[in-house]
């Protein structure tokens, strides 16, 4: 375990994320557990992130429970184009990673591959996996490196714009005015 992690979402303070950074010989997981209260009903989130050693995911898992309803989702790249739940989806062709609507932890990805020099900006296409719906849709991201470890967010789309504030790995410790991390283990390796 290189690192495990309590998210609060500050933004209605109504979720929790409690994540776990692991190694291996051909990459890197990333797997959380969400609990949150959305519309007024309890959700509880499961996912497992498998990445290779350059941090690019391979695969997504999700298990998702919405009141007494449950769903899951699987994303996987395929060669050339994302599977979801098995079957192509076009409309993913250009997506270079995914964006778990529920968690701050996938903005890691799209800042590693991305690998901005400070003052340098650019735009990502992600597979953004929208919740409780779990559903997934491209979405256009900008990410500007301000400093060594602040990047100002955009989504292109909505004009949402946030500063986030990383470690050493690329997890935010901070989201602004979403979400902040309330605890932090750092493991061996990190």
């Amino acid at each position: 375990m290189l690192r495990r992690m309590v998210w609060r979402r500050i933004l209605d303070d109504r979720c929790f994320e409690d994540c776990v950074v692991t190694s291996s010989l051909d990459g890197f997981g990333i797997a959380g557990h969400v609990i949150a209260a959305e519309g007024g009903v309890p959700l509880s989130a499961r996912y497992r992130i498998d990445c290779d050693r350059t941090w690019s995911a391979r695969a997504v898992s999700i298990e998702q429970e919405t009141g007494n309803t449950s769903k899951a989702l699987r994303l996987e790249r395929g060669d050339p184009r994302w599977l979801v739940n098995g079957a192509p989806d076009g409309r993913l062709d250009d997506c270079a990673e995914p964006d778990l609507g529920l968690t701050p932890s996938t903005n890691a990805l799209a800042i590693r591959r991305l690998d901005l020099a400070i003052g340098e900006a650019a735009e990502i296409a992600c597979a953004w996996v929208k919740f409780p719906a779990l559903s997934v849709e491209p979405s256009l991201q900008r990410y500007e490196r301000m400093s060594a470890r602040d990047y100002r967010y955009t989504n292109v789309a909505s004009g949402f714009t946030a500063i986030i504030t990383v470690d050493a790995l690329a997890l935010p410790v901070s989201y602004e005015g979403v979400w902040t991390r309330i605890a932090d283990w750092q493991g061996d390796g990190s």
